[in-house]
């Protein structure tokens, strides 16, 4: 029996301006339970490291919903924290 050769998983199609992802300010805004502050930019890149650095701060960090938008080099995170279940029913 012949294999089938899979065909190579092409990734989505970037916007029309590349440039639009690009964070160029050095700075990122970050938006959790109302509040809204500026960070380094370099420690909102990735879930893992915000999360160490906020959760000093903000408890519900850890199983929150964690979103990026650039616009204008402009990185800006939203954290929304996720309903936790209390207990058993």
């Amino acid at each position: 029996m012949e294999q089938k050769k899979e065909s190579p998983v092409t990734e989505p199609k970037k916007a029309e301006n590349p440039s639009a992802d690009i964070v160029t300010d050095a700075k990122a805004t970050v938006k959790i339970e109302g509040q809204e502050f500026e960070l380094d930019a370099a420690l909102a890149q990735e879930d893992k490291t915000l999360k160490v650095v906020l959760q000093p701060h903000f408890a519900s960090i850890e199983n929150a919903n964690i979103t990026r938008e650039v616009k204008d080099g402009k990185l800006t995170v939203t954290i929304v924290k996720r309903a936790q279940h209390k207990g058993t029913l």
